[in-house]
C-alpha cells in the first residue's frame, strides 16, 4: 500500500480502513479463499468481550430472525384486529339498514362502539337547534375548530369542546361529520378513556364507510 508520510497517523489509519472496506466490497469471496482468517478475526462485544466474525454473523442472523418474528406477530395482531372490526362493521351495516326508528340507529352505533377495543363512548348529535338545545353553540365551536376543512378529526379536545360531546372521563376522540352532499346532517363521535387511542395518523377506511352509510340512512328519519 502506498505510504503517505505527509498525513497524520490518524488520517492514514482512516484511509487504510477505507481501502480495506472498499477492497472487501469489491471482493466478497475473499474469505472463501482465505477461510483461516475467519477464526482469527476478533470483534468487540458488549457482553462477551470479543467474539469471532463467524459468531458475530450468527448473532446478527439471530437478531434478524427475532426481528422478523416480531414483525410477523405484529402483522398477525393487526390482521386479527381488522378482522374483528370487519365483522363488527358488517353487523352495524345490517343493523342500520334494518332500523325502524331513529333510536335504533343510536343503539346500533353504541353496540358497534362496545365491540371496539378501547372505545368507551359513542354519540350521534344532530345539526339542529331543537335536538341540541343549549349545546348547539358548543357543537358549532367544535365544527369550526376541528372540522372546518375536513370531515373527520382524531385526537384530543379542549375542556369546553369535550363538554359538548362527552363526559370528562373521555380523553381522545374520533369525530366524523355526516353530510348529504353539501348539507351537514349530524356529528358522530367515538370516545376513548386513553389519551392516545385516537391519533391523527389513524386510517380512515372504516370510519369513511360508516359516514357514507349514515348519510343514506339518517335522512329517512328527518322526513318523519
Amino acid at each position: 500500500m502506498t505510504d503517505l508520510p505527509e498525513l497524520k497517523e490518524e488520517e492514514k489509519a482512516l484511509l487504510h480502513d477505507q481501502f480495506v472496506y472498499q477492497y472487501l466490497l469489491e471482493h466478497p469471496a475473499f474469505f472463501q479463499h482465505h477461510p483461516e482468517l475467519l477464526n482469527r478475526l476478533r470483534l468487540p462485544h458488549a457482553q462477551r468481550g470479543a467474539v469471532s466474525l463467524v459468531e458475530r454473523q450468527l448473532e446478527m442472523q439471530r437478531e434478524r430472525i427475532r426481528g422478523m418474528e416480531e414483525d410477523i406477530t405484529r402483522l398477525m395482531s393487526i390482521a386479527r384486529q381488522n378482522e374483528h372490526i370487519f365483522f363488527a362493521l358488517n353487523q352495524l351495516h345490517l343493523d342500520l339498514l334494518s332500523a325502524r326508528q331513529r333510536t335504533d340507529i343510536t343503539i346500533a352505533l353504541s353496540t358497534f362502539a362496545n365491540r371496539m377495543p378501547h372505545v368507551h363512548a359513542c354519540t350521534l348529535l344532530d345539526f339542529n337547534h331543537e335536538a341540541m338545545g343549549d349545546n348547539f353553540s358548543g357543537l358549532q365551536l367544535v365544527l369550526q375548530h376541528r372540522l372546518q376543512h375536513r370531515s373527520y378529526y382524531f385526537g384530543r379536545l379542549n375542556k369546553d369542546e369535550m363538554a359538548t360531546v362527552f363526559p370528562s372521563s373521555i380523553h381522545s376522540v374520533a369525530l366524523l361529520q355526516i353530510s348529504q352532499g353539501d348539507k351537514p346532517l349530524a356529528l358522530l363521535a367515538f370516545g376513548s378513556e386513553l389519551d392516545d387511542h385516537f391519533q391523527p395518523s389513524m386510517d380512515t377506511l372504516f370510519i369513511d364507510h360508516i359516514a357514507k352509510l349514515l348519510a343514506v340512512v339518517l335522512p329517512r328519519y328527518d322526513q318523519r
